[in-house]
């Protein structure tokens, strides 16, 4: 009995060192500033071993613009690892501003989209059929398949689909700047796209970036790590 017994305490203290080592959790802040003013503060957190996921990441609005435009977001994903790729399960978005309130949830089977609900509820018919979409991840997952390696990713953020591509390298700054091809928007019939290219200086494989630079409606958009 006390032979079963270490054997069983053994395999027990490797499996849960074997968990410790494969688990990663990790959180960051970031200053979000344009035209060299503070606008808000990011959080981001990061959980992940070699089974599943979960990213999280908490947007509000800081320094002297934010009385005047106030804004909250916050972001969620969960989902799973299989053979080291991200497969998203399910993504929710909230975003309140003083005028605006908006939730998104889309929920991802067998790499299809299975389903988008949102409040207040689209009036416009889609534009596109959401059934045929293949190997399409939302905003946060595509993010994290981009810091992995991954020069491309197919995204769906609920308002649009677009492809983010790898355009351009600095391996000496760790640079990597990713340009959006595809767009379609779900809602309307317009072509417009606000969103232009985003640039990560980051480590090889870090899940942490360490500097994020957005082109957005012709701004610049900066998320600095403190």
């Amino acid at each position: 009995f006390m032979k079963l017994l270490s054997k069983i305490l053994i395999w027990f203290c490797i499996s849960v060192l074997a968990s410790k080592v494969s688990a990663e959790n990790l959180s960051a802040k970031y200053r979000v500033s344009t035209k060299n003013l503070t606008i808000g503060v990011l959080f981001w957190d990061l959980n992940k071993n070699d089974k599943t996921y979960k990213l999280n990441i908490e947007l509000k609005s800081k320094g002297f613009l934010s009385s005047v435009f106030k804004f909250s977001g916050s972001y969620t994903v969960s989902g799973f690892l299989k053979d080291g790729a991200f497969i998203p399960h399910h993504y929710t978005q909230e975003w309140l501003t003083k005028k605006k309130k908006r939730d998104v949830q889309i929920a991802f089977e067998k790499n299809k989209v299975s389903s988008l609900l949102q409040q207040p509820a689209e009036k416009e018919l889609s534009r596109i059929r959401l059934d045929l979409l293949r190997n399409y991840t939302d905003p946060l997952t595509s993010f994290i398949k981009l810091l992995s390696g991954i020069s491309e990713s197919k995204t769906i953020d609920g308002r649009r689909i677009y492809i983010l591509a790898l355009i351009e390298e600095n391996k000496d700054k760790n640079i990597k700047t990713y340009g959006i091809k595809e767009y379609v928007n779900i809602w309307t019939d317009h072509k417009r796209n606000d969103l232009e290219k985003i640039s990560i200086i980051n480590k090889p494989n870090n899940y942490l970036p360490e500097a994020i630079y957005i082109n957005f409606k012709r701004q610049v958009f900066k998320v600095l790590k403190d």
